[in-house]
């Protein structure tokens, strides 16, 4: 069944509301027991929850602010404050990496004992838990409604998941004395971190550069143009992304000597069509006039050039 805009609005917004509310949760419960541990293995986990914490925050205002309908100084929407959003998660986590590299570094020279393992422990599994629980309704909101930002938010709780595992095993080696596995995991964990915010930033890039929609996207929509009856040919597709809106501008040939009636009605057929087959989309067709004895058939030259 089909999710009407405003189910898609109160999901979007519980969805980065509990991203929220876990991450303090957990950041609360991390830091308590790495100051009573020293744990660096767990103050890498602590940092990859403040790091998340500031995502899903920025994700939270970013998507309320996104899901605002266009007004007289943004006729094409709010869609880029997600985009934007993801320039500042990837400032934050990189800066994040670099001060967690640094403190595994100076533990890996310097190791110490390892203290309160089995409250570490706890506070990890009840991070797994809750992730668990986050990802699994994060999902079911992508699934209902498509979003890119939940659904990249999702992602990256469930990278956590296999990370807090090897942080469980790296407190568990330390209780028996090696000491370094602790920095070492801490090591790898900040090199993950970085990595994951080069991804966040340049993804974020390629929106705010409008970049194409994937070829299967164009492909389709390619399909979809050729398909109607009254479509000559086409050329200058051109499409982008705009947070959970796809934008579409396609030329059209038509038969020169319709009617201005007829030629609209073709074009506003093709529209609903398009829109059919991809809701959120934005539809612009501009239709050229061709003499029918001149149009080359779609697939075979200039008019299925896309």
């Amino acid at each position: 069944m089909a999710v009407t805009p405003e189910d898609a609005s109160r999901l979007l917004r519980r969805a980065t509301l509990a991203s929220v509310c876990v991450a303090l949760t957990l950041i609360t419960a991390k830091a308590l027991v790495w100051w009573l541990s020293g744990s660096v293995a767990l103050l890498a986990s602590l940092m990859d929850s403040l790091m998340d914490g500031a995502a899903s925050l920025v994700t939270l205002l970013a998507v309320r602010y996104s899901l605002q309908p266009a007004d007289a100084e943004h006729r094409f929407g709010h869609g880029k404050a997600e985009a934007l959003a993801g320039l500042g998660q990837s400032a934050f986590i990189s800066l994040s990496a670099v001060l967690l590299v640094v403190e595994g570094t100076r533990k890996l020279l310097n190791p110490q004992p390892v203290e309160a393992t089995g409250l570490a422990i706890g506070v990890m599994l009840l991070s797994i838990a809750l992730t668990i629980a986050l990802v699994s309704y994060q999902r079911h909101v992508v699934r209902r409604t498509g979003s890119t930002a939940v659904a990249g938010d999702a992602l990256h709780y469930a990278s956590d998941l296999a990370m807090n595992v090897a942080i469980i095993v790296a407190i568990i080696v330390a209780g028996f004395g090696y000491l370094r596995v602790d920095a070492l995991v801490a090591l790898v964990i900040g090199l993950y971190i970085f990595v994951s915010a080069m991804r966040i930033g340049f993804a974020a890039v390629q929106l705010l550069l409008d970049r194409e929609l994937d070829d299967a996207q164009r492909t389709q929509i390619s399909a979809l143009v050729a398909s109607h009856p009254g479509v000559l040919g086409f050329h200058d597709l051109r499409t982008r992304q705009s947070g959970r809106t796809q934008f579409i501008q396609v030329h059209v040939e038509l038969d020169k000597d319709l009617s201005l009636e007829a030629a609209h009605a073709i074009i506003a057929d093709i529209g609903r069509t398009l829109c059919e087959a991809m809701p959120t989309a934005e539809v612009i067709i501009h239709p050229d006039p061709v003499p029918v004895s001149k149009v080359v058939p779609v697939g075979g030259g200039r008019t299925s050039d896309v």
